[in-house]
């Protein structure tokens, strides 16, 4: 077995979560700020969420998901005319998250193979404690991953390296048994986030590109460079199994279907 542990980030690895995004501002834009161009509403909430979010697990200065959450409609109500609250918008913005929550395609089937393989599976992802608990229980995330951590649940986030300890004492725990990090992949696509704290860490990496980014430049070790978590079981040696277990899996999928 290449690995005894992979750790996954969440939103736009396992989950299409530019899709939920894409899907809640456009109802929160119809609801609160329909008085203005829809383009000048998404440039200005993605300029102040991305910028929110980068002092997210910054060495200095840096703010709680939990902050980000209500402070960039703050943000936004500041620049822009709407008809309610920052927090009434936040609430329904969370409300859609969920609701449009759903695997990235063919990730899930890649999740079940490595799980049937034995590896102990687990989630780290930097996100608000009542949204990403609801993902979990949308997609039944549990029959899977051994621990599943929200950094504004623990205090800490990626790519803070404590963070990264509380998964791995949550499995040590849960398993009863010592791992190594030699024995451990952190998967991503967030270099920032996941690379840095991966090579903080001490243990390996693999960049999900969905967008094919050049990375000759990146300063984190990468182990592993491709475009979805659907390509991770032949990437690390499953190429011959994984191509049985995906006709197996097509074979029941479409009896299922008669």
């Amino acid at each position: 077995m290449p690995y005894q542990v992979i750790l996954f980030d969440l939103d736009d690895t396992l989950i299409d979560f530019a899709h939920s995004q894409r899907m809640g501002l456009r109802n929160i834009y119809e609801k609160y700020y329909s008085s203005i161009e829809f383009s000048v509403f998404e440039r200005l909430y993605k300029e102040i969420n991305t910028h929110l979010w980068n002092q997210v697990g910054a060495k200095t200065h840096a703010l709680r998901p939990s902050e980000v959450r209500l402070l960039r409609f703050i943000q936004l109500n500041q620049k822009l005319y709407s008809s309610a609250s920052a927090q009434e918008v936040a609430e329904e913005y969370d409300v859609n998250l969920c609701l449009h929550a759903h695997w990235i395609p063919n990730v899930k089937t890649a999740i079940e193979f490595l799980h049937q393989k034995g590896h102990i599976l687990g989630i780290i992802t930097n996100g608000f404690v009542e949204v990403q608990g609801k993902k979990q229980k949308r997609l039944e995330l549990n029959h899977w991953f051994d621990c599943y951590i929200v950094s504004d649940e623990v205090g800490v986030a990626k790519p803070n390296v404590e963070i990264f300890n509380i998964a791995l004492l949550e499995i040590t725990n849960k398993r009863k048994q010592s791992i190594s990090k030699d024995s451990i992949l952190m998967v991503g696509d967030s270099m920032t986030n996941d690379g840095y704290g991966a090579r903080d860490f001490g243990i390996d990496y693999c960049f999900i590109n969905a967008q094919e980014l050049d990375i000759a430049s990146q300063e984190a070790p990468i182990k592993y460079n491709i475009r979805s978590v659907a390509h991770l079981p032949a990437c690390i040696g499953y190429e011959i199994e994984y191509m049985r277990f995906l006709e197996l899996h097509k074979s029941e999928s479409n009896l299922l279907q008669l």
